[in-house]
């Protein structure tokens, strides 16, 4: 039999066929699509809530996000920039200032509903700010910029020196005492709102050789959190978490590994950290002794920012636009943005995560 009619025999066989058993049916699949919710799918890099339910995020492509439902719905704001913003810290309901790179700070005086570009007279990146009320802010960056204003953002001065130094966060506790670290193990301290900073030594941080200097590096630093003006955590590499009871005369090292902590902060008798690789870390007893909690959020993404409005409800945000929430003090965490690994009916296969890109 020819080629062709070999064909069309094979045809006609199928057709009788599905005629025979009563027409051919599509099979129905057991396979459930995972309900990926997602608010943006930038990188978020900071959150904050300045009154319960009111949330902000940024991040990347000038992002700004809020929900004033607790994160039920979430309306973009027009931030009117298009780089990356990688710092949000509003005071009030209203008024709250946006940092990001190339001398990026805006602000708002109406809870979002307009963004003012304020000038900077810097095109260095601004990584971290920190207001200690409406009036008194700083701002710091790379080049081993400092910002500070003491008018709510009018006008700002330079409170250092340009060095090649990456200052990556800072915290006041009120206009007087604030901190701020970077890389290479960089502490300063201030008590005098930044006329002048002190630089920190702490005794795990000392090299006795300029040998050890290269061979043991210090740890770059990121996170930085003080409940009070005495008491005080520091996160970066190498898992490093450290504390201070004493406003930094002295330091404890915590905890030491491999991972890279972003953020980390202590409210009450429980601190949470974060890093890159969907590390998160959990303390019980106040900031003393952490924890690595392996499955507890199913992510492998990094986490750039946590926060915490209080003991029992706290967020985290990172890349891809990932957000998580927690209502039991990070017992357990519900998937607000972002693709987590463990949906019902998929499942990573063993070892992928491992290769994962951040």
């Amino acid at each position: 039999m020819c080629y062709s009619c070999q064909k069309a025999v094979l045809v006609l066989f199928v057709f009788l066929l599905c005629i025979g058993v009563g027409g051919c049916k599509k099979a129905k699949s057991k396979f459930k699509a995972p309900d990926i919710k997602m608010v943006t799918p930038e990188y978020i890099l900071s959150i904050d809530e300045p009154e319960a339910g009111n949330i902000w995020i940024v991040g990347d492509y000038g992002v700004i996000f809020n929900s004033s439902n607790g994160g039920e719905t979430w309306e973009e704001q027009n931030s009117g920039v298009q780089d990356m913003l990688c710092d949000v810290d509003f005071v009030d309901s209203k008024n709250g200032w946006v940092s990001g790179i190339k001398g990026t700070l805006l602000h708002t005086s109406d809870g979002g509903y307009n963004w003012v570009r304020q000038t900077t007279g810097t095109q260095r990146h601004l990584l971290a700010l920190c207001f200690a009320d409406n009036e008194y802010g700083w701002a710091v960056g790379d080049f081993s910029t400092i910002l500070n204003t003491r008018d709510g953002g009018k006008t700002w001065v330079s409170q250092s020196e340009e060095s090649d130094v990456i200052y990556s966060n800072i915290y006041f506790t009120d206009r007087s005492n604030g901190w701020i670290v970077g890389e290479n193990g960089i502490i300063l301290h201030t008590i005098d709102g930044g006329n002048s900073w002190e630089a920190v030594m702490p005794k795990n941080f000392e090299r006795a050789t300029m040998e050890e200097e290269y061979t043991n590096p210090r740890p770059g630093l990121f996170g930085l959190y003080f409940s009070d003006k005495n008491q005080g955590w520091i996160c970066g590499l190498d898992s490093t978490i450290m504390y201070t009871e004493d406003g930094g005369v002295s330091w404890k090292l915590i905890n030491s590994g491999n991972d890279i902590l972003y953020n980390i902060i202590v409210r009450g008798d429980r601190g949470w950290a974060v890093g890159s690789q969907g590390v998160f870390l959990l303390s019980t007893d106040g900031g003393l002794s952490w924890e690595k909690k392996e499955e507890s959020i199913k992510s492998k993404l990094s986490f750039a920012n946590v926060f915490f409005s209080n003991p029992q409800n706290g967020w985290i945000v990172g890349a891809s636009g990932t957000m998580v929430q927690t209502t039991d003090g990070g017992k357990s965490w519900k998937f607000i943005s972002g693709l987590s690994y463990e949906f019902e009916g998929i499942k990573m296969p063993e070892g992928l995560e491992k290769r994962i890109i951040e």
